[in-house]
């Protein structure tokens, strides 16, 4: 069935915020009690779970951590850029009638100042700013729900397992991006509907116009 909405995760699968990110990381740790992340790469084939356990990062602590996290980054957001190719993609598929969306666990705000920086945020019909980092197979339904689609005519795209996870849960196809946080190894582990390795390849899915 051809797709009549992409809804994209931002942090990682949108925009190259993860050098940044990491920068604020390292600069609260010490307030939480965490240890510093000097190799990015050390955690591109870890789940979430796995992260967690070896940050030794307590659950309780992440909804403070997210908050003063985000919080942080509403300074760098004008400063950070889309994935290379990524305007382009989005230019085109606008252009076709797909109708574009965001769901991320960073803050509407921030990814409005961002969009908006980058010349992409009249590409969207909406931005969602969903502040638990688990839980977004409630708000893909509630999309659903409101867009009057089916389950098979909504693909979510993100760059984590947790996205795939959402995304199988919610009944809806994913396609996990390679150029985020989890490596494609550690994507193709878990089965998403498709592994894109370069957003020009997001030009072959099947549209079906607004």
């Amino acid at each position: 069935m051809p797709y009549a909405m992409l809804v994209w995760d931002f942090d990682g699968t949108l925009a190259d915020t993860l050098p940044s990110v990491l920068e604020i990381f390292n600069q609260v740790g010490p307030e939480f009690g965490l240890h510093p992340i000097t190799d990015p790469e050390s955690f591109r084939d870890k789940t979430p779970a796995e992260f967690l356990k070896q940050q030794k990062i307590p659950l309780w602590k992440l909804p403070a951590l997210r908050q003063v996290v985000v919080s942080r980054q509403r300074g760098t957001m004008p400063h950070i850029r889309l994935h290379p190719g990524i305007p382009e993609v989005l230019a085109e598929l606008a252009q076709r009638g797909c109708r574009l969306g965001i769901l991320s666990s960073n803050s509407e705000e921030n990814i409005r100042v961002c969009l908006r920086a980058n010349g992409a945020e009249s590409w969207f019909d909406f931005v969602v700013g969903y502040p638990r980092l688990l839980g977004k197979k409630h708000v893909l339904r509630r999309i659903l729900r409101r867009a009057g689609l089916a389950a098979p005519q909504l693909l979510y795209l993100g760059d984590e397992v947790r996205d795939i996870a959402a995304a199988r849960d919610a009944g809806t196809d994913v396609a996990a991006v390679t150029w985020g946080v989890n490596s494609a190894h550690l994507l193709r582990q878990h089965a998403p509907t498709l592994l894109i390795d370069r957003p020009e390849q997001l030009l072959d899915l099947p549209i079906h116009p607004k």
